[in-house]
């Protein structure tokens, strides 16, 4: 049997190929994305002028009901780690999967099961602003 030279292109070994290596690959993309979130400052700060409601800031998801009360949480899916940059209609969306978090944290959709990991906030009386510990 003679074999053909190969065209330029991918061939339907290829697209099978990939389609069985995607799901072996995948755990480790997830692996790497959550050590990547691992390497997130210790301490940040947010700054004074942020918007009421909900809204993405940095690292962190922020839910601002008042000028006293504010509320943190690591803007990371807890499902698979994916970054969190997306809030609709007072919804916190996750790019990956779809996951959707409330305003205080808890789960409205999954597949995430577990709440946004909460941060520990502190006034900072030099800015006006927000010192966020999410370590």
């Amino acid at each position: 049997m003679r074999h053909r030279p190969r065209r330029p292109g991918s061939t339907r070994q290829d697209v099978l190929r990939a389609l069985v290596l995607a799901p072996l690959l995948w755990p480790l993309v997830a692996m790497l994305e959550r050590m990547r979130a691992r390497r997130q400052p210790s301490t940040f700060a947010l700054p004074a002028d942020l918007p009421y409601g909900l809204s993405v800031s940095g690292p962190a998801i922020v839910h601002r009901a008042s000028d006293e009360a504010l509320q943190v949480f690591a803007a990371r899916c807890t499902h698979l780690g994916c970054r969190l940059d997306r809030v609709t209609d007072g919804v916190v969306i996750c790019p990956c999967h779809g996951s959707r978090f409330a305003e205080d944290g808890r789960v409205l959709a999954g597949p995430a099961t577990q709440p946004l990991q909460r941060l520990r906030v502190t006034p900072d009386a030099q800015t006006g602003g927000w010192t966020v510990e999410a370590g």
